[in-house]
């Protein structure tokens, strides 16, 4: 029981230790009191909350230390993570190299099982039953795993460059503490993040599935849906804001938003999801140009748009864009708002069909913005 109570006290010291950035106390701890953790109730969730809060700490940005953290609290016998990440756990993986287009594959293909509850033989037949583990709700623990192993990788990218900021516990000093250096630290950590190819290889992945090295065993709408879920489950620089700041590129560059449309009497929504047609190109000379009303399926459903054949890059986003934005918190949508203005403010845009592309992305989300008007305002 005494070792028990201590629990409390050890886990604030060791968010002292991350924070003053003392990284050979920090590890020494853990080395030799991280067995304590045995008698923690909830080892594994305390992990990814660690892991979590402090993403952005250099302390953690060194793979003997982060090493040791996650051999304190995880039992590997009682969770079910790839081989990379045991590879890692033995001392054997020292880099996130192996984080390719095979590797996310399979994290998606993993958080999509579960999340259509298709649960199938587990990687490691010798667990305990779902209901004698720590989480048993079976999507809440995979999400927690993927957590658990994606924010490792991300601190192995991150040991390279975090090295200068790490500070001398010794030194003294106070740590930034002024705005301009909060506001800086921010774009720094956003830099890290737009570096590491996770987000990238996510978006790929999911919008072309004939990109995947082995084809899904679900349907595209499930890694959507799974996408919006996991996003906002890790820190939003990893990969929600990623996919939010997309949007500009394809606004940009997909074809099928720089056709001009034609003009018409009136505009209904209803008749434009029915009648529209795609015209690659749009100009005085044609003779047709006065009557054709140019359009492509980008604002069909995505399920119809599969179901017929007519599958294409900005319907695929827009889905997953939205998927993102339901499950997001009051920071995603101010990066849609800072995208948007962006967009407006490059003087890039050069068709109406953006500009309605831009209006299919903001308005299904405006109702969760009525209690924040200044963010409201300026995304209208």
């Amino acid at each position: 029981n005494a070792m028990v109570r201590l629990l409390p006290v050890l886990e604030f010291a060791l968010g002292r230790m991350v924070e003053a950035e003392d990284r050979s106390l920090l590890r020494d701890v853990l080395d030799r009191m991280g067995i304590l953790y045995r008698l923690h109730q909830v080892p594994l969730t305390t992990l990814m909350n660690t892991l979590f809060v402090y993403f952005n700490a250099p302390t953690l940005h060194d793979a003997a230390v982060v090493r040791s953290l996650n051999r304190a609290l995880l039992d590997m016998s009682q969770q079910n993570f790839s081989p990379e990440f045991a590879r890692f756990m033995a001392g054997e993986l020292n880099d996130c190299a192996h984080v390719d287009a095979r590797y996310v594959s399979r994290i998606i293909e993993r958080i999509a099982r579960v999340v259509m509850r298709h649960l199938g033989p587990a990687d490691k037949p010798d667990l305990p039953e779902i209901h004698y583990r720590e989480i048993p709700n079976p999507i809440l623990l995979a999400l927690t795993e993927c957590v658990v192993e994606l924010l490792t990788w991300w601190c192995l990218h991150c040991a390279p460059a975090s090295a200068a900021r790490l500070h001398d516990p010794d030194a003294g000093g106070p740590l930034p503490a002024t705005e301009a250096e909060f506001r800086a630290e921010e774009q720094q950590r956003r830099a890290r993040a737009a570096a590491w190819p996770l987000a990238q290889l996510w978006l790929e992945l999911t919008m072309e599935p004939e990109r995947r090295p082995e084809p899904g065993a679900y349907a595209g709408a499930t890694y959507i849906h799974s996408t919006g879920v996991l996003a906002n489950v890790l820190p939003d620089e990893l990969l929600a804001f990623p996919i939010v700041q997309h949007l500009a590129r394809i606004v940009l560059e997909e074809p099928e938003l720089k056709t001009v449309s034609g003009p018409k009497r009136y505009f209904s929504f209803v008749e434009f999801a029915r009648t529209a047609r795609f015209s690659a190109t749009a100009s005085d000379d044609d003779p047709g140009a006065a009557t054709r009303f140019a359009a492509t399926a980008v604002f069909n459903s995505f399920e119809q748009n599969r179901k017929h054949a007519m599958a294409n890059r900005p319907n695929t986003y827009l889905t997953l864009l939205h998927s993102v934005l339901h499950y997001g918190g009051i920071a995603t949508f101010a990066t849609l708002s800072e995208t948007i203005h962006a967009l407006a403010a490059g003087g890039e845009l050069c068709s109406d069909t953006q500009l309605l592309y831009l209006c299919a992305t903001a308005g299904p989300i405006l109702y969760r913005l009525v209690a924040h008007e200044a963010l409201y305002v300026q995304i209208l």
